[in-house]
Parts: C-alpha cells; structure tokens; sequence
C-alpha cells in the first residue's frame, strides 16, 4: 500500500504522470491533505501531529494497518511526522523534495503566503506563491491552507531534524539536483535517520514526480525489493 501526499496549494492529481508506474508495486491512494483540493480545513491553527492524525484516519478508513509514505514537499514533512507519531502505521518512507528544518527567512516567507490567504483568499496565495502576474490558480479553501502553512513555518523552531534519528523504518530519498530547496535539505534527513537511501536526480527541479517520475519508479524498484516489499499487493 503507497499512500501520496502531496505539497503545499498542490493536490491528489498532481500524482498523475507518477502512478501509473507504481500500480504494479501495489495499491496506491492519493490525498487531498486538509484544506488542499477537495478536502476539509477544520478550525486551525494545525500541527503536525493534526496532519500525521489525518493519515492516520485515511489508513483506518481504508482498513490498512501499514502503509509506505510517499510525500513531495509538505507531504514529506507530513509523512516523516506521521512516521514519529504512529511508526506502527508505516513501513516505510519515500521523500520527495523535501525537508525537516527550514530557516528564519524560509519562515518569513511562510508567514507572508499565510497571511495573504487570511486576507486575499486563494488569489492572495498564489500571487504570493507564484508572482504577482500568475495565471495559476489553487483549489481549496484559503483559511485551511493559511493554517497548513503555518505548520511549515513551526520548522525554524521546531525542527524535525533532531528527532528523526528515532524513526527505525526504510526512507528513500530522492531530490531534483535544481530543486530551490537544494539536494542538502534531503541529505541532513538522510545522515539523522538510520535506515536511507538519497538519489539526486540530475537536470530536474522541485517536482520530481512531474519533471521525471520514471526516475522516482528506477529508483523505487530496488529499494521496495530490499525493504521486502517487492511486488506484493499488500505494499506492507
């Protein structure tokens, strides 16, 4: 079982061009995470053990016991939180472009996305997030996703980095050699766990799973083999 989760004003169709090279390797869910596509946003402020409780659920709805997390970005974060807080839940983690700290100007930047929300709706996020001239729209509800990314914005003073050595299932990390968030997020996740594999994927960005998702299933075979999971429908 592959469970996806995908970034910040993203959603569940943003898996598109990557699952359907995963379906062999078992069943595969996508989510809209809180506030994101077509899901609820409950009244904030969240954190990220709110985001872990929502994987959660979505495991005992689907009546799963374990599951491989597979998240880009926010999902990444949500995931390795989920891992933390439920590690019976997971068998393993995929990261995608991720991180587990953030800096204070990071954090600045989160504020501002959040604060744009609140007061311009989901056109204030995306011309923050995108530029002022973007013709790009988010699917959600603004309130919900304001609150989301103040859960980001907790990575400057709560960093998950010190905390990751307690997590004891397989990681697999992959990150875009271009990716703005740079290879070095997804290496310091990589030294704190004790079980990870890191795979920079050249002339690609932030979006691996857009930009090259034959790369994320080459380098997914492998490691779902070594991890026992191989072919098995059951994914856990």
């Amino acid at each position: 079982m592959l469970v996806c989760l995908h970034g910040l004003v993203d959603r569940l169709e943003i898996w598109d061009r990557l699952t359907p090279g995963l379906r062999d390797r078992g069943r595969v869910v996508r989510v809209d995470q809180r506030g994101h596509g077509e899901s609820e946003a409950p009244p904030g402020p969240y954190g990220r053990a709110d985001l872990a409780a929502d994987v959660v659920a979505v495991l005992d709805t689907l009546g799963i016991a374990r599951a491989i997390l597979v998240g880009h970005s926010m999902g990444g974060i949500v995931s390795m939180a989920t891992t933390l807080g439920h590690p019976e839940r997971v068998a393993g983690l995929v990261l995608i472009g991720t991180a587990s700290r953030c800096s204070e100007k990071v954090a600045q930047w989160y504020e501002r996305i959040a604060v744009a929300g609140e007061r311009d709706g989901l056109g204030g996020l995306a011309r923050t997030i995108y530029g002022e001239k973007t013709g790009r729209t988010i699917t959600g509800q603004a309130e919900g996703i304001a609150h989301v990314t103040r859960m980001l914005k907790s990575l400057y003073d709560d960093p998950l980095t010190p905390v990751l050595g307690e997590v004891r299932c397989p990681a697999l990390l992959l990150v875009g050699e271009h990716d703005p968030m740079g290879p070095r997020a997804s290496s310091t996740i990589a030294d704190a766990l004790v079980d990870a594999e890191l795979h920079v994927i050249p002339d690609c960005g932030h979006w691996v799973h857009v930009e090259k998702p034959a790369s994320i299933v080459e380098a997914m075979g492998p490691w779902l083999e070594r991890i026992g999971a191989g072919r098995d429908p059951r994914a856990s």
